[in-house]
């Protein structure tokens, strides 16, 4: 509150004020109107007088820092001005207004005046939707041939994975090899030409089958061979069913006769130009359908098949000088 009388109102005179209020106007009396035109009814004028105000006094401005002496006091009222005897007033306080210390009243906290993030979905101002306002979407339910695909699967990796490690177990173990196929020895004890074209002979190999498995037994269930001439098939012949265990071999005498064969003209040259040489090359084809027993629960069954290319003399005696064999599954 102000110290001074110009500015705080309980300072301000009670007295009368210097000017004089303005005197009570009497309207002029109304003369009645007899009808007469030329006799104009006047309005009645009331004269009013402007109200003479007294210039207010200039402001007094208050410095708001402390005087710069501390001894000096500040300066006094207008003598114009004469204080009035401070009366205090206690205003009347309704219902709901209360009273509350300075010192008790709560400081309010710092609000943050980064503006709130709103949804892209709403206009500029708009409130955010509240938790209970927002739409859920519906749990699909699980398609029952989805969960049948699903385990399939599941079941088809699992045993795809039980299946290869037990092969790389089995390996580690037994470490199987392929069988092998070979010609020991070979006798050519015939070969002449009917008319020419028509080929006849006689041929006697001792076929060798070895199974270089140290724990695994083989057993061939079906065994073929066949006899060529520059690829043309002359003579086969079927070995009957047999069993090779651990690193043992056995041997198949086997004899190839072939009678009135026709071969073309090209192929026949070939054959007298070779016996004239004393030089006489044949193949010999093998299918053998093999079966590996490791132990007598597990078995393994397979196709193999072996080439032999030969070189004998010519005949009535000709003997193998060379033999060239390869078995692959």
């Amino acid at each position: 509150m102000s110290q001074y009388g110009d500015t705080n109102p309980h300072f301000w005179s009670r007295s009368q004020p210097d000017f004089a209020a303005p005197q009570h106007i009497q309207p002029e009396p109304r003369q009645p109107w007899d009808g007469h035109p030329d006799q104009v009814q006047q309005p009645d004028m009331i004269q009013l007088r402007p109200r003479q105000r007294q210039p207010a006094p200039p402001p007094v401005r208050h410095p708001r820092s402390p005087p710069e002496h501390a001894h000096q006091h500040p300066p006094s009222p207008p003598r114009h001005h004469r204080p009035v005897p401070v009366t205090h007033f206690h205003p009347v306080e309704g219902p709901a207004q209360t009273h509350t210390p300075l010192q008790a009243r709560p400081k309010p906290k710092p609000q943050s005046h980064q503006p709130r993030a709103q949804h892209p979905s709403f206009g500029q101002g708009a409130p955010p939707p509240s938790r209970e306002d927002l739409m859920y979407p519906a749990p699909n339910r699980t398609k029952p041939i989805t969960w049948f695909g699903a385990v399939f699967c599941v079941i088809l990796w699992l045993v795809i994975i039980l299946g290869g490690l037990l092969v790389l177990i089995i390996y580690l173990v037994y470490r199987p090899r392929t069988p092998h196929f070979e010609i020991a020895s070979a006798s050519l004890n015939a070969a002449y030409l009917d008319l020419g074209y028509l080929l006849n002979s006689d041929l006697t190999v001792l076929a060798n089958f070895t199974n270089p498995n140290e724990k695994v037994n083989v057993d061939f269930s079906y065994v073929v061979l066949q006899l060529y001439f520059d690829k043309h098939l002359i003579a086969n012949q079927y070995i009957e069913p047999f069993s090779a265990f651990n690193t043992e071999s056995k041997l198949a005498n086997v004899e190839f006769v072939s009678s009135q064969v026709r071969l073309p003209i090209r192929v026949i040259q070939q054959l007298i130009t070779q016996v004239q040489r004393n030089r006489v090359i044949f193949e010999v084809d093998g299918i053998f359908h093999a079966r590996s027993n490791f132990g007598s629960l597990l078995r393994y069954s397979y196709w193999l098949y072996g080439h032999c290319q030969i070189e004998l003399t010519g005949p009535p005696s000709g003997v193998m000088l060379t033999s060239h064999c390869r078995t692959k599954d």
